[in-house]
């Protein structure tokens, strides 16, 4: 999760909650904050209040009380993020290191499975490869106490696991494959169809959706998403755009990898550009955004993840292109909708393996169509 809201959900007359105020002066918002009415709803809901994504909750339940930052070993409930677990956990060689405390968990929901997309999967996925690992020690643990199952290594398949999340990508789809391991069974519910954001979108520039040549049979997952997609943009999108009449170039990646590779090339070849990522420092940001918009700068190279943290608005655009298609479907609809020209274009790369995310910009029913048809460019123009 992103935070903790500090609502506390139980009404006080009916339950002590020990060590409320704390909690209270740690979690809850600010007196005086406003929303940003600049940004939209989404990020509003996500980041308004406390957003801290380090913290470690224990928690201990009685008949007529809630006892808040118990010892993680005396804890019914742990609310924790996974950065703040990690840091606890620690790493393969540290001299301190504590994992046992997660060895009996029965019960793990993970809450916003969308947002660690955007902060750093491995600290999840490490923090789950160490629930209900054998305890390194007993932790004057009453063994009578202790049920057989535990005992014989079993609990992960006696672990109710829940994963909530605004959309599927395939990280996520194999947490749900790799480490839902209960004995009975798995369960996946989702939407039948969606609706797609292109209904959203009112910028009447021409939206094009161009399809990667299809992946060759000796080529594997890996080199076609990554080689072939690079060499793709730069041989076949990007010469497109090398007339120096056309500027004001909006280039959005989602993988921060990618975007490294896309800027060390840009470097190499001395071109005109500037970055937005999500290590950008605010004064640079400033100052790139307003370049950008006096037309002092051809390329703007930026981050999915810079969407999600930032959400700012940019002027003067007057082309985008999507490396690939994004995670997060509002960030398609957020820049296409900066292109306010007819004479403006976007441009969306994608192939077969995008699926899922096609589908959620255009729609399951025209999705279906471009996915299926024989043509490679697609065009949508809004009147």
């Amino acid at each position: 999760s992103s935070g903790i809201n500090a609502e506390w959900p139980f009404r006080p007359h009916c339950l002590q909650i020990s060590n409320r105020k704390r909690f209270e002066e740690e979690f809850a918002p600010e007196s005086d904050e406003k929303p940003n009415l600049s940004k939209s709803l989404s990020y509003q809901r996500m980041f308004m209040g406390n957003n801290d994504d380090f913290f470690t909750l224990g928690l201990a339940l009685a008949k007529n009380s809630v006892k808040l930052y118990t010892d993680l070993y005396r804890s019914d409930i742990i609310i924790a993020s996974p950065l703040g677990l990690r840091n606890i956990i620690g790493a393969k060689g540290d001299k301190k290191r504590d994992y046992d405390f997660l060895s009996s968990i029965e019960v793990l929901n993970v809450f916003m499975g969308e947002v660690y997309l955007m902060q750093n999967w491995e600290h999840l996925l490490h923090v789950i490869q160490h629930t209900n690992l054998k305890p390194m020690s007993d932790h004057d643990t009453d063994f009578s106490r202790v049920k057989m199952w535990l005992l014989d290594g079993l609990a992960p398949s006696y672990r109710q696991t829940l994963i909530f999340t605004s959309y599927l990508s395939p990280e996520i789809t194999a947490l749900f494959g790799k480490e839902c391991k209960s004995n009975r069974g798995r369960v996946k519910i989702q939407p039948h169809s969606f609706p797609g954001v292109i209904s959203n979108v009112l910028s009447p520039a021409r939206q094009m959706f161009v399809r990667m040549r299809e992946k060759d049979g000796d080529v594997d997952y890996i080199k076609y998403v990554t080689d072939v997609r690079f060499e793709n943009f730069i041989y076949n999108i990007l010469p497109a755009y090398q007339n120096q009449d056309i500027s004001n170039i909006v280039i959005v990646i989602s993988s921060y990898f990618d975007f490294v590779r896309v800027r060390n090339h840009f470097k190499k070849e001395s071109t005109n550009f500037a970055v937005l990522s999500e290590y950008t420092k605010n004064r640079d940001i400033t100052n790139t955004r307003r370049n950008f918009a006096e037309g002092s700068i051809k390329y703007l190279l930026t981050t999915e993840r810079f969407f999600f943290f930032k959400r700012y608005k940019l002027k003067n655009v007057r082309h985008v292109v999507f490396y690939e298609p994004p995670l997060n479907s509002e960030c398609y609809s957020h820049y296409v909708n900066m292109a306010t020209e007819s004479e403006c274009t976007v441009q969306l790369i994608y192939n077969k393996f995008d699926a899922m995310r096609l589908e959620r910009i255009l729609g399951t029913k025209q999705c279906s169509s471009v996915l299926n048809s024989e043509q490679s460019t697609h065009m949508i123009i809004l009147e």
